[in-house]
């Protein structure tokens, strides 16, 4: 390769011979030796001969690596397609969506206006002065009484006209019927823009934002054996960081007398702090294998997707096994880490609870995003 040199003058024509790998420094790429001394001090481990770069990519440019790198980008090119047809389908369902609730607002709020015509004007006068014409249609009739129902009232076989404090407390009904509209409408659609704006501005960076798996503490402080996994262990959850976090992935005990079946766990995450199939937010099955790693008997279990976690919200996470095993336990259980608030959930009647208590159990601890 022919020789190139820097072109700052102060570096006397120095040869451009290292090149710097750090991501956020601003003279990233080719550089030479005063170039380093000067812009690259506090990340000299991340600048290489170039020679070395070269020898390593030509080192790499076999025919298998070739066809692991392929199969990579088809896959990465995959994801980015499924992206960016998740993106364009939701965005018609939102589209649809906001249709629909305009049509619903627009119809309650004219609902609304018609009883609202009562209390204002000559609207009562006018429906009576239709009615005692000689000659109406049906609809007229129909219109003319459909205007004042709201202040008729019946009552075996009777039918009298409401009183002043009726006719207020009918009044106070229409007002708080439109701030509840009002409000429930507002909140709803400031949470939707707040939202759509935290993915804007992840979008706007998404390789700048590092993705890192954390643990969460070990919630339980002596480790047993002997633990019969047979129903469904579940623990209630809060989580402590006052920002939303992405749950990716819990603890399993290790397993101590394998079954002659295969082994699997249904692990299922519930809003609130009882396990009711309605408040189901995440739901998958997992295959236990026991080649499976564990680390002071404790194992990983990553979900397929990570779910949101918002602030001081209970959240429960349920695990059951496919059949009876034993496996490790904790004993000696906090009532909080770092990381989370925990109490013990309710179980409906369709689960069967395994006796799991925030003393002890076989969830120790959780991998978070932030």
């Amino acid at each position: 390769m022919q020789a190139l040199y820097c072109e700052d003058k102060e570096h006397q024509d120095n040869p451009l011979n290292l090149f710097c790998l750090e991501v956020d420094c601003q003279q990233k790429g080719l550089i030479c030796s005063f170039c380093l001394l000067k812009y690259h001090q506090d990340h000299v481990k991340n600048v290489f001969p170039l020679k070395t770069i070269i020898h390593s990519l030509n080192k790499a440019n076999n025919p298998k690596n070739q066809q692991e790198l392929h199969n990579k980008g088809n896959e990465i090119f995959g994801k980015h397609h499924k992206i960016k047809q998740t993106f364009r389908q939701n965005l018609i369902e939102i589209k649809e969506i906001l249709n629909k609730l305009e049509r619903e607002i627009e119809k309650q709020i004219k609902l609304l206006d018609l009883e609202a015509d009562l209390f204002v004007g000559d609207a009562f006068e006018k429906s009576i002065s239709i009615l005692n014409m000689e000659k109406l249609t049906k609809l007229q009739i129909e219109q003319a009484i459909e205007k004042i129902e709201p202040l008729l009232k019946t009552c075996d076989g009777q039918i009298w006209i409401l009183r002043d404090t009726e006719v207020n407390q009918q009044a106070q009904k229409l007002i708080k019927t439109a701030e509840v509209i009002e409000r429930e409408s507002k909140f709803w659609l400031e949470k939707c823009l707040t939202d759509l704006k935290k993915l804007y501005e992840t979008c706007q960076n998404p390789i700048k934002k590092q993705i890192k798996i954390l643990s969460s503490q070990n919630r339980y402080q002596l480790t047993y054996e002997q633990w019969n996994l047979k129903e469904t262990d579940a623990i209630c959850l809060k989580s402590k960081k006052k920002h939303d976090i992405w749950l990716s992935g819990v603890g399993l005990y290790e397993i101590t007398t394998w079954p002659e079946q295969e082994l699997s766990f249904q692990v299922q995450i519930f809003e609130g702090s009882n396990l009711n199939s309605k408040k189901i937010i995440y739901q998958d099955k997992f295959i236990i294998k026991n080649d499976m790693e564990f680390v002071n008997h404790i194992g990983k279990i990553y979900f397929t997707k990570a779910i949101k976690i918002e602030y001081d919200k209970p959240y429960t996470i349920a695990l059951t096994p496919n059949q009876s095993c034993l496996s490790y336990y904790g004993a000696n259980g906090k009532f909080e880490t770092d990381e989370f608030q925990f109490e013990e959930p309710t179980f409906s009647q369709e689960f069967s609870d395994n006796s799991t208590t925030i003393n002890q159990g076989v969830v120790p601890q959780f991998f978070y995003e932030e």
